[in-house]
């Protein structure tokens, strides 16, 4: 089958526009007007010139142009902005590169404002100004769309003019830009023909030779409306008594039209007259399929179809000279490129040739023609066209077959929200009686987290599998069916079972179904990873990523890779994490070729390392980057826990609004999908530790933490699964000033995380057990737990797991420095104290509570006194270094080690403590 491109190119062409044109010279100097603003509206009905005003208009301005005409399908989000997208970069190539990448070959679109911002941006950055013409804008009547017209709008850069071209008012939020001045608009009332613009249409164009006093009565009667000015035109032709025509030319518009293409058709020879009838189901029209749609009246016979006529050839010509004859005879033909290959009819043209159409052949006849289509569409390439046209046939089971025999691929381009449109609109019964359309169905229900629908869909299937004994390829379908299902199981909360179900999986998948068996095997892996079962789950990664390599399978290598790495954290073995990740991005970049997704899940797996490691900027460049491509994968389960890390950089960076911003992002992701455990537990953690409690909200926090039986159940609310929901109920408790109760539930959860070698959660554990034993005014356990943690979290460069916790944790490590003696981790702990910011961490208690002390546990170095008079005089730390001469992280040590002498936790205690020592005056 023939490969195209799921764009048609002709939609994003400019219109081809005629040398034989009424100057309108008024119009176009309000159009140049409006090129000045970020804004131009043309509203008329059909027929008044819109679209060839703004076409001859533009194209003769000398401004790059990006045209895009839109039809009843553009409603679909991801088809509107794949779309502008290729618009633009017609325009001008420099322009969305990143969005065009965002929106390329995966199962789930980009959400709009990470495509149009990137957009945006390229816009704003772009040499010189370009004009974007929206057409038919009325075909549009989703919501989704509109929202993503308005904030185009909303945040329209200086290089950007947009035009839009529409029979009706758009439900824009357009007040702002009115009220300011910065639109223009032109309306039915602008855009009918005058007198003067009638009588040179009427007679130069269409050269009838009419008297002045013959246009005007026609211009009444029309109301300068053009398409009944070019119809009455065309009735007009060969008639001698004008006169007497005119004066009884009236009527509504429809009506008129109504007479006026009967007259018009009636005039036309009957091969044309079939021609416009029959290709006027087509909405683009190209000579190869128009010759498919007009076969021959044999063949039209021999399909059982008495209604198409068969009294004389249908055809005495090729279609191509019949459209070259259209478009020649003003017959309502609109080319869409600049070969003349493909064309549209006038859409009110067409749908009143369509009526006929119906009065002529019927309902039957008619289907007969989508048929037709459907199958030339179908042989080259177009499968959602050849969906569209045997769904307007009504015949489901050509519909399902397309669907059925074309699914994966259509995936794999990124149509899965067209295809979930098409299957929508199919019976139950229809989708029930074919297994494998159940199944793909349960597929693209489950990626999407809608649980409940893809049960039903299992059900159906296996049901059907099971009924029928003989039916072909039941191995690959069990394979599948069961796959599916236990993802979904997993999603419920229930891994045991749906290891069972997926090692089950493994053994219907057939011996040369390596995609399947790798999809399995990364499933399996990654569900025993959720059991907290990591031997196993490191086994079949590691198994996984063997195989996948061999045969150059980039998404479950690198999909291993990532879960692996992930494995790794938790076990608090940074290192090995980050180098996992770097493997895979080196695999990747070895692949070569773009592969979103897999990046996507790379860059995040770094941003999360080099957040903990305090790397802050960097980390954001890599979440940033990371989500505009995740949000295109599309899988609740990987944008949530980008979230959450995203929403742990804004806090570090004291941006709380962005924080809370982002985590309810996760929040509303894990609250509307099906997702697997991992990712409501890290958003539950991130949502009590960086909004509730760093909010100081703490009635909802003691609300979270009234009801455990609600989260873990009476079976074994122990198991690994609740691990990280218990940590954060002892952060609450310690908020509460609970201690007793958190130390209580930390050193079970200690015992259970050590014996399983889960060390990334013992360091997070054992911080909080120092929290609660400080807040009990138990320091010395306190230090000696905060000593055990140091020692798991220093060969690993566990810096911001300390830093999260705020100043309880640096007083806590400025205590411990002073208690500590000569340790092996004291310069790790020093290291940790200079990394708190102080602009962050403000200081919340008054000075006066500071308690002075008769001298210092350790004297300040002549350096060290120098420093801390620069701190008393407000100086920065870069400030100092340069003052000093010497690099900032020398200045963050001093700092670090004044805070440890004065027993302090930032620089405003500092100074204050000092001057109460009498060291500063």
């Amino acid at each position: 089958m023939q490969k195209t491109d799921p764009l048609i190119r002709t939609k994003i062409r400019l219109p081809s526009t005629r040398l034989s044109l009424v100057p309108r010279a008024r119009l176009q100097e309000q159009i140049v007007q409006g090129l000045q603003g970020p804004l131009t509206l043309v509203i008329a009905p059909a027929g008044f010139g819109k679209t060839t005003l703004v076409a001859s208009c533009i194209v003769s301005r000398g401004i790059p142009v990006a045209w895009l005409s839109l039809d009843k399908h553009d409603n679909e989000e991801a088809r509107f902005l794949n779309y502008v997208v290729a618009a633009l970069q017609e325009a001008d190539n420099t322009i969305g590169y990143e969005a065009a990448q965002l929106l390329a070959g995966m199962q789930q679109q980009a959400p709009s404002e990470a495509v149009l911002t990137s957009l945006i941006n390229d816009l704003d950055r772009a040499s010189g100004e370009i004009v974007l013409v929206v057409d038919d804008y009325h075909f549009i009547n989703s919501q989704t769309v509109h929202e993503n017209m308005a904030f185009l709008l909303e945040h329209c850069p200086n290089t950007l003019h947009v035009v839009i071209v529409t029979r009706s008012d758009p439900p824009l939020p357009l007040a702002r830009v009115r009220a300011c001045g910065q639109m223009v608009e032109l309306r039915a009332a602008d855009l009918r023909f005058t007198e003067p613009e009638a009588a040179q249409f009427l007679n130069d164009i269409m050269e009838l030779r009419l008297d002045a006093g013959l246009v005007a009565v026609l211009e009444e009667r029309t109301e300068g409306w053009i398409a009944g000015l070019q119809m009455a035109a065309l009735s007009m032709r060969n008639r001698e008594d004008l006169l007497g025509f005119i004066e009884g030319f009236s009527g509504t518009n429809r009506y008129i039209l109504d007479y006026l293409l009967e007259d018009v058709l009636a005039g036309q020879p009957p091969e044309i007259q079939r021609f416009l009838l029959y290709t006027s189901i087509l909405e683009r029209l190209t000579a190869p399929l128009c010759d498919a749609v007009l076969v021959n009246d044999e063949r039209a016979k021999s399909e059982g179809n008495d209604r198409l006529p068969h009294s004389e050839p249908l055809l005495l010509q090729p279609s191509a000279s019949i459209l070259d004859y259209l478009e020649r005879a003003n017959l309502f033909l609109v080319p869409l490129d600049d070969e003349r290959m493909w064309y549209r009819y006038h859409h009110l043209f067409a749908d009143l040739l369509r009526a006929q159409l119906h009065r002529s052949l019927g309902a039957q006849g008619v289907a007969q023609l989508h048929i037709r289509a459907s199958e030339w569409h179908g042989q080259n390439g177009s499968i959602l066209d050849a969906i569209h046209h045997a769904s307007m046939a009504s015949d489901d089971e050509r519909v399902e077959r397309f669907i059925e025999q074309n699914y994966m691929e259509l995936v794999s381009h990124g149509e899965q929200s067209g295809l979930r449109f098409w299957t929508g609109k199919l019976s139950k019964d229809v989708v029930y009686r074919r297994p494998w359309l159940c199944i793909y169905e349960a597929y693209s229900h489950s990626w999407f987290g809608e649980l409940d629908e893809a049960d039903v869909l299992l059900e159906a299937a296996e049901s059907r599998i099971r009924s029928e004994i003989s039916i072909p390829d039941t191995s690959s379908m069990l394979a599948h069916l069961t796959y599916i299902r236990s993802r979904v199981t997993a999603m419920r909360g229930d891994i045991d079972r749906a290891i069972e179900l997926c090692r089950a999986a493994r053994e219907y998948v057939p011996a040369g179904n390596l995609a399947l068996q790798l999809d399995i095997l990364i499933t399996l892996g990654y569900e025993y990873f959720q059991k907290g079962d990591y031997a196993n789950a490191s086994q079949i990664l590691n198994e996984t990523i063997r195989s996948g390599r061999a045969v150059g399978a980039i998404i479950n290598t690198v999909g291993s890779y990532c879960t692996l790495a992930r494995l790794y954290a938790v076990q608090g073995l940074l290192n090995k994490a980050y180098e996992a990740y770097r493997i895979a991005a080196q695999f990747l970049s070895e692949a070569g070729g773009q592969h979103l997704g897999a990046s996507a899940l790379v860059e995040v797996g770094i941003a999360d390392v080099l957040c903990e490691w305090n790397d802050l900027d960097a980390a954001l460049t890599y979440i940033n980057h990371g989500l505009s491509l995740l949000t295109f994968w599309g899988k609740a389960d990987d944008l949530a826990l980008a979230y959450s890390t995203l929403a742990r950089i804004h806090m570090a960076q004291a941006n709380r609004s962005a924080a809370i911003e982002t985590i309810e992002k996760a929040i509303h992701l894990v609250q509307r999908s099906g997702v697997f455990l991992e990712a409501p537990r890290a958003v539950e953690l991130a949502q009590v530790k960086l909004l509730r409690l760093a909010q100081g909200s703490r009635q909802a926090a003691s609300r979270w933490a009234a009801s455990p039986q609600e989260r873990f159940g009476s079976a074994n609310p122990f198991r690994f699964e609740n691990e990280v929901t218990h940590i954060a109920q002892a952060r609450v408790w310690i908020a509460q000033n609970k201690p007793d109760e958190a130390l209580q539930l930390l050193s079970r959860l200690e015992e259970l995380a050590f014996s399983a070698g889960r060390m990334g959660r013992v360091i997070e554990i054992l911080l909080l057990e120092a929290l609660a034993m400080q807040e009990m005014g138990d320091s010395a356990h306190a230090i000696l737990a905060l000593t055990k943690c140091f020692t798991l979290a220093e060969p690993e460069g566990y810096v911001r797991i300390f830093l999260d916790e705020g100043r309880p944790m640096q007083m806590l490590l400025a205590q411990w420095l002073t208690r500590a003696g000569a340790s092996p981790v004291r310069d790790y702990v020093s290291h940790l104290l200079s990394q708190f910011d102080d602009k962050a961490h403000v200081v919340t208690a008054p000075l006066e509570k500071i308690s002075p002390a008769a001298g210092l546990v350790e004297p300040l170095s002549p350096r060290e006194l120098e420093v801390l008079h620069l701190l008393a005089l407000g100086k920065t730390n870069h400030e100092i270094a340069q003052q000093l001469i010497v690099a900032a992280g020398t200045v963050k040590a001093h700092t670090a080690s004044i805070y440890r002498k004065l027993n302090v936790a930032n620089r405003t205690e500092a100074v204050a403590r000092a001057r109460q020592l009498g060291i500063l005056p």
